[in-house]
């Protein structure tokens, strides 16, 4: 099924391009020049896929992704020329999905943006029946995206509660960094990003964690992590 992508970019040439980039795709692409009227036209078309460029000429970027991810949880891929590691810390932190730096090779764009739509895909095939896995002290359920832990429930965005599920189907197995990236963005390997390191942070705080000792989420060094559900 062709999907609809909202593409916020103020620059009418970096529009242009992107949208030539999505429409070979094929998806069906509507432009928004602004922050106001990206958060406009997201109520009203209510998109798959949302790309935002982290420039805007009203509001700020960062503040644009942190109102859509209140309002949908459709895919949100940054896309920036600006490169600071901060930048994209924050606009994960704050619920996007992806951060692309430009210039960028449009074959790797187009692949995130399929990777992305397909992790959304509610008709996408499981590899498991299960919905809840229930360690005792911490549960997590795949479709409500709750994690309970020492009986109190949290909400996890949809790409937390993937990598959670990920991780707690692999409890007490080390999982490659690589494989993560794989399994729940859909990278292909050799692709360097800090995503999972953030998302990986923000699940240990939701664990009531210590980022410094983690307990529950241990860092595998020069090759991933491990979930430990009885710590």
């Amino acid at each position: 099924m062709q999907a609809d992508v909202l593409l916020a970019a103020a620059d009418p040439l970096t529009a242009a391009r992107m949208r030539h980039e999505l429409e070979r795709g094929p998806y069906r692409v509507s432009i928004a020049g602004s922050g106001g009227e990206a958060l406009a036209k997201q109520r009203r078309l209510q998109p798959d896929l949302i790309v935002l460029d982290i420039v805007q000429p009203d509001i700020d970027g960062l503040d644009v992704c942190r109102r859509l991810r209140t309002d949908t949880e459709a895919p949100l891929i940054i896309v920036s020329a600006r490169r600071s590691e901060l930048d994209r810390v924050l606009a994960l932190e704050l619920g996007a999905d992806d951060y692309i730096c430009a210039p960028y090779d449009p074959e790797e764009f187009m692949a995130r943006v399929r990777a992305s739509l397909r992790r959304a895909d509610p008709h996408a095939s499981r590899l498991s029946e299960e919905r809840v896995l229930d360690f005792g002290d911490v549960a997590v359920d795949r479709d409500s995206h709750i994690l309970t832990v020492d009986g109190q429930d949290v909400q996890l965005t949809p790409m937390e509660a993937r990598l959670m599920w990920v991780l707690a189907e692999n409890a007490g197995q080390p999982v490659s960094s690589e494989d993560l990236l794989k399994m729940v963005w859909g990278y292909p390997r050799g692709v360097r990003t800090r995503t999972l390191d953030v998302h990986i942070g923000r699940l240990r705080r939701k664990l009531n964690e210590d980022g410094r000792e983690p307990r529950r989420i241990l860092t595998i060094a020069r090759f991933g992590y491990r979930f430990e559900p009885d710590a």
